[in-house]
């Protein structure tokens, strides 16, 4: 009788297991939505691409992208590591010559995704360029009043396609 219990138990564990990955293969990924149709891409590799934020508060605020859906930065390839890494020297470069950008920090903040179950996590990270000297682009001034501390996140500039 114990043993008929316990094979009830097990089915149902099963069964349950097998719903929840279901369910999280069935959830939409917010950043897989988005890079269907990116509104201001910046750069697209073979693994990852970057968009500019429509939030540029720290102008050049972007994210980054892995374009397959991995949850954790464990799982991925050499040949992402290697594409990131070629990325991070250019945009470092580009964001330093054009604006005087320095440093940029790069986020990789995923706890949104851990919001609600079932939690479908995908590789992202936030660009957050700094400006000891405050740039002015077409007559915008980008103020970065908190320079050599964190970030301020509640901080609003926003751009629309006209600007």
């Amino acid at each position: 009788m114990a043993k008929g219990l316990y094979d009830k138990q097990k089915a149902k564990f099963i069964i349950w297991h097998c719903f929840v990955k279901l369910v999280s293969m069935n959830k939409e990924c917010l950043a897989c939505k988005y890079q269907k149709e990116p509104k201001f891409e910046i750069l697209r590799t073979d693994h990852w691409n970057v968009v500019l934020d429509t939030n540029q508060a720290y102008l050049g605020r972007s994210y980054l992208t892995l374009l397959t859906h991995k949850g954790s930065l464990a799982s991925l390839s050499d040949e992402e590591w290697h594409d990131y890494e070629e990325i991070v020297r250019k945009l470092e470069k580009a964001y330093k010559e054009v604006y005087g950008a320095e440093p940029l920090n790069w986020c990789c903040f995923m706890n949104n995704a851990f919001r609600t179950e079932p939690f479908n996590p995908h590789v992202s990270w936030q660009i957050y360029p700094r400006y000891k000297t405050t740039p002015v682009v077409d007559g915008i001034t980008f103020d970065d009043p908190r320079f050599g501390e964190f970030f301020d996140d509640y901080a609003r500039k926003v751009v629309s396609d006209s600007t």
